[in-house]
């Protein structure tokens, strides 16, 4: 009797406990990956700025912040400040080569975090491997385009989270018949 209704129950505590822990789990890593993703996006609208100086661009500031707020729009966000960055520097100088000259230059930036900073450091951080985040990268910008590259490392998180809660390592198996 009291024990039958009883046990669904604890059933049903014990599986919404489970619940909160993986969704807790997951906004932990997500508020991780952002904040990691933010001080990336920092780092390249500083590289930018002084980039900017250093060819004498004006208003290295206003590029450099526009070249961090692009940089969270994966492949569109670079490639719309590069375009900037060509425009405002043919407009800014006599010549041709010196008004590409920082625009050449972000995209060595650009490159370097793209393919080596932020799939080290998310990889690190998340204790993700690079190789993973570059593959999950890869696979959700050809499937969904600009926005597949944007979610591919939070989709990522949460898959691994989910696997880990969900299939653990530790879980002991059935021997065979």
């Amino acid at each position: 009797g009291d024990r039958d209704r009883a046990r669904p129950r604890l059933h049903d505590h014990s599986a919404r406990r489970r619940t909160l822990r993986i969704l807790n789990e997951i906004e932990g890593h997500l508020g991780g990956y952002l904040l990691t993703v933010t001080m990336i996006n920092f780092g390249v609208g500083v590289a930018t700025g002084i980039i900017c100086v250093v060819t004498g661009m004006p208003t290295p500031a206003g590029l450099g912040a526009l070249a961090a707020t692009l940089n969270f729009f994966p492949i569109i966000g670079p490639v719309a400040m590069f375009v900037i960055l060509a425009a405002v520097g043919v407009i800014a100088f006599s010549t041709l080569g010196a008004g590409l000259i920082a625009a050449a230059l972000f995209v060595g930036v650009t490159f370097l975090e793209g393919h080596f900073v932020t799939p080290t450091i998310i990889g690190r951080r998340l204790e993700l491997n690079a190789l993973a985040v570059f593959i999950a990268l890869a696979f959700w910008t050809w499937l969904w385009g600009p926005m597949g590259g944007f979610l591919s490392s939070p989709l990522l998180i949460v898959g691994l989270v989910l696997k880990e809660h969900l299939m653990p390592v530790d879980v002991p198996q059935l021997p065979p018949d």
